[in-house]
């Protein structure tokens, strides 16, 4: 009998301390919504035309030449995986940033998951 005494003290003294933990804790545990990432899931069938229209609106930048663009998919995870651009202007600086700032933009990818080079595709 004294143990719950000293329980009900304790927590009559703590009781905000535990709302507080109890309501993390269901926070916690909500479902997360996802945000939609359509060009990141697109199916299989879709993916070479997103690449082909993605190839277009890339190559009619300034100063970026013939283009060829490769994106690679995560297909457990259903989201692109990287992406590779061989291109004319490829050897310039501010191409590059322009076409990763692009293609991270349209993909959701990160800067170190996109490779740009010189090259003639």
């Amino acid at each position: 009998m004294d143990r719950a005494v000293k329980l009900r003290a304790w927590a009559a003294k703590y009781k905000y301390v535990l709302i507080v933990a109890l309501l993390g804790v269901a926070l916690m545990l909500l479902p997360r919504g996802e945000p939609s990432r359509k060009a990141e899931t697109a199916a299989p069938e879709t993916r070479g035309s997103v690449q082909s229209e993605m190839e277009a609106t890339l190559a009619a930048f300034d100063g970026v030449g013939r283009l060829r663009l490769m994106l690679t998919e995560d297909v457990a995870a259903q989201r692109w995986a990287g992406a590779v651009i061989v291109c004319e202007g490829g050897g310039s600086a501010a191409v590059r940033l322009q076409l990763t700032q692009a293609v991270s933009a349209l993909t959701g990818l990160s800067s170190d998951k996109i490779a740009i080079v010189k090259g003639n595709p």
